[in-house]
């Protein structure tokens, strides 16, 4: 019966089918040599000089070159599926078309199914954040994390190809509906990051997060909080004078601040070796360990230092020198080991009867930014002093000039002035 299925079938008339059976399959051991046992129509049972199990392979002719497919092992591939699997063979071949090259690109097809169902957006996600966060600081990371957990609430297990546009602006926009109108930007950041990651690898065919950040509502414009009035300021500095309510740390960073505008982390994490005393000199570097914890824009910055910083400095160096020592310019009252915290320095102000709508630890850049130009001080020295980065890419490229000495007169300049600021009576 199964061979007038294969004399009448759509395939054509294959009478050359049915020489083999069962029971000379069953026959068939490996003996070291090359065993070919014909059934017609070019399949074959083979055993290799060194296999041990029989396979089924179809010789034939594509383009005038002689090619052989093979269609699996006996007795897993039965004699009457290896049959039919020849003679769908045959057929791809009558259409013009080569069947071990069809076979190849199903197999292809096959496991980019099989990939594609295991390629989520959180395997995708986490291959970026290996990529792009790996390096950064341990609170950088985490917050990346903790943002990708929003994604991954809504789209994280399902497989990447069948994202749409849609799909990452719904997954947004409960966050953007609870007020949170921050996060759901740097979410649209994250997500157009993610996704473009993808594209490049050729998990996509395009970016489907690209300015999705326009769907959103606009952030509100927002100031950190500063003291902007040189009378109030005056008042500011001569509460930090006075503070004695948070530690030598505290006390010291805050009296210093006010003279150097740098950033909160900046300035807590100086380290004794950095700062030249006698040159009046310090050197930031673009980071101090493998997490960052140096300059914002990673580019090493130099900052003159006035007589009143340098006092407060020799002041503070030889407290510490009387109680042991340390790299740490501001260690932490708890633990030598670690410096202070800007929560540490928020609290003083807060002490001190400054609310969070008054005064910030940005303040203090905004505070020199501000009264530093009323007083016709030079932009550019302003500029540079503040370790801003350049937002003219052209400019930046031409312009290395660091105005060290011009900074160092400016220092100082804004250094008395603050002083005749706090001497002032309210």
């Amino acid at each position: 019966m199964l061979v007038k299925f294969y004399q009448h079938s759509q395939y054509g008339n294959f009478t050359n089918m049915g020489k083999l059976t069962d029971t000379k399959l069953r026959a068939m051991k490996p003996n070291g040599k090359i065993q070919k046992e014909s059934d017609g129509d070019g399949l074959y049972a083979y055993i290799g000089a060194k296999s041990k199990s029989i396979s089924w392979q179809m010789a034939y002719r594509f383009e005038n070159k002689q090619k052989v497919l093979t269609l699996g092992r006996y007795p897993e591939v039965s004699l009457a599926d290896a049959r039919r699997k020849c003679l769908e063979a045959r057929q791809v071949l009558a259409d013009g078309r080569d069947p071990g090259l069809v076979k190849k690109s199903e197999k292809e097809a096959a496991l980019l199914a099989e990939k594609e169902k295991t390629l989520t957006f959180e395997t995708v996600a986490q291959q970026w954040f290996e990529k792009q966060y790996a390096a950064s600081p341990p609170v950088t990371a985490k917050k990346i994390q903790w943002h990708l957990g929003i994604l991954y609430q809504h789209i994280g297990k399902r497989p990447f190809s069948s994202l749409e546009r849609r799909d990452i602006v719904e997954a947004i926009m409960p966050t953007q509906e609870r007020g949170c109108i921050d996060t759901a930007h740097r979410l649209a950041q994250i997500a157009n990051g993610v996704c473009l990651f993808a594209w490049g690898l050729g998990y996509a065919d395009r970016n489907i997060a690209d300015r999705i950040g326009t769907t959103l509502k606009a952030i509100p414009r927002r100031h950190r909080a500063a003291i902007t009035d040189p009378e109030k300021v005056g008042g500011l500095l001569r509460r930090i004078q006075g503070y004695n309510g948070a530690g030598l740390s505290v006390k010291y960073c805050l009296n210093i601040l006010p003279y150097l505008p740098l950033r909160s982390e900046e300035i807590r994490l100086a380290r004794w070796d950095e700062i030249d005393l006698e040159n009046a000199v310090w050197t930031i570097p673009a980071k101090r360990n493998e997490h960052g914890g140096g300059m914002k824009m990673r580019v090493a910055h130099t900052v003159p230092l006035s007589r009143q910083v340098v006092d407060l400095f020799r002041e503070l160096k030889n407290i510490r020198e009387m109680n042991g020592g340390g790299e740490l310019c501001f260690p932490s009252p708890r633990s030598a080991s670690r410096t202070i915290t800007a929560e540490g320095l928020l609290a003083a102000l807060r002490d001190m009867g400054y609310s969070k709508e008054e005064m910030s630890i940005h303040g203090f850049r905004t505070i020199f930014s501000t009264l530093a130009r009323e007083n016709n001080l030079n932009p550019d020295h302003i500029e540079k002093q503040l370790a801003h980065k350049e937002q003219n890419a052209v400019v930046e490229a031409y312009d290395r000039s660091q105005y060290f000495e011009q900074r160092r007169i400016l220092m100082q300049s804004w250094a008395d002035y603050l002083d005749s600021l706090r001497e002032q009576k309210a």
